[in-house]
């Protein structure tokens, strides 16, 4: 069976016929008469402008900040950063064994001079003491800030700690001199935590 164009239009055109029979019947000259007679559509609108509730100001829940790693007692005699300075590990970095400490000095090439590297645990009691020996100077930068001599030398250890169960922070003191009564003098402390391996 072909379907000719005028055989597709037939139910369109029923359809619009239907539709416009029952526009005429409903919209007729009967009696009923009503506010809209006039074939014009009102539209009633109103600027309505919603005034907000009040409602209480929530309070702002401050950040938690991490909690500054208080291990190092208060520093005897901080060494200036012109003098020593550590590069590494910075505060409050978690570590595993063993610990590299490297810095720079500007005077321990002089005469045989070395850099202490002392580790202190929470009672202030101190695990170890090194003595750290300069290295070579070639093909090496100074830190920014460091007094740059002929004796300028950097310094580097691995430093080992036995019985390690848990997270235990640590205090590491860097300097160069002990005073006469035997306490360290141009000092740099670093908090560290040493974490188990």
């Amino acid at each position: 069976m072909t379907t000719t164009p005028m055989s597709r239009a037939v139910p369109f055109w029923a359809a619009f016929g239907t539709l416009t029979l029952l526009a005429a019947a409903c919209g007729g000259d009967g009696d009923a008469s009503g506010p809209n007679d006039s074939g014009v559509v009102i539209v009633a609108t109103t600027n309505v402008t919603a005034t907000p509730l009040p409602s209480r100001t929530k309070e702002p829940t401050p950040t938690p900040s991490p909690t500054p790693l208080v291990i190092c007692s208060p520093n005897p005699d901080p060494a200036p950063p012109a003098v020593l300075q550590v590069e590494a590990p910075a505060a409050g970095e978690k570590m595993t064994i063993p610990v590299h400490v490297r810095g720079w000095s500007a005077n321990i090439g002089e005469e045989g001079k070395v850099v202490f590297v002392a580790i202190v645990d929470q009672e202030q009691n101190v695990l170890q003491i090194n003595k750290v020996p300069p290295q070579p100077r070639d093909f090496r930068l100074p830190p920014v800030g460091l007094t740059v001599t002929d004796f300028t030398r950097p310094f580097a250890i691995d430093i080992l700690l036995d019985d390690v169960a848990e997270g235990t922070p640590y205090c590491i003191w860097v300097y160069q001199e002990v005073d006469g009564a035997g306490k360290a003098r141009g000092v740099v402390q670093v908090p560290i935590t040493i974490e188990p391996n």
